[in-house]
C-alpha cells in the first residue's frame, strides 16, 4: 500500500484589511471580522487572518503552532467576530497560551439574536 506524503502547504502573505485594536512590540489585538477565517485549511488557503498577518507582521510572528497558524493563540470561529491575541515572538505566545490555559484572561461571548425562541427552546447562556 503506497501512502503519498502529504505536501505542506505553504501560506502567502496577502494585503487584507486588519482592524488592529492594539499593537505593540509583544502582540497585537485584532477585532476579527464576521466570515473571516483565522487560519487557512481545506478550502480555505487565502483571505484568511494569517495571510493578512503574515503580509502586515512580515517576519515577527511566534511559530509555536506551525507555519499554518503563526501567532496564532486562540480562535474565533468563521462567522464569529471578536478579538483575537496574536503573538509576535515565542516566549509571550507560550505565556498567553498558559494564561488561557489557566483562565487568568478571561472571554466573554455576546449573543445579538432576532426573533423568538419557543419555551422549548429557551435556555440560559
Amino acid at each position: 500500500m503506497f501512502i503519498p506524503e502529504e505536501e505542506e502547504m505553504k501560506v502567502e502573505a496577502e494585503k487584507l484589511p486588519l482592524d488592529i485594536v492594539y499593537e505593540d512590540e509583544y502582540l497585537l489585538v485584532i477585532n476579527k471580522a464576521a466570515n473571516m477565517v483565522v487560519h487557512p485549511a481545506l478550502g480555505n488557503y487565502t483571505g484568511t487572518l494569517v495571510n493578512a498577518l503574515l503580509y502586515y507582521c512580515k517576519e515577527t510572528l511566534s511559530d509555536v503552532n506551525g507555519t499554518l497558524r503563526p501567532g496564532i493563540v486562540h480562535r474565533l470561529d468563521k462567522d464569529t467576530t471578536g478579538l483575537i491575541v496574536v503573538a509576535k515572538n515565542n516566549q509571550i505566545h507560550h505565556r498567553l497560551a498558559l494564561m488561557f490555559q489557566e483562565k487568568t484572561i478571561h472571554k466573554t461571548y455576546l449573543a445579538i439574536v432576532k426573533g423568538r425562541f419557543s419555551e422549548e427552546k429557551k435556555r440560559e447562556i
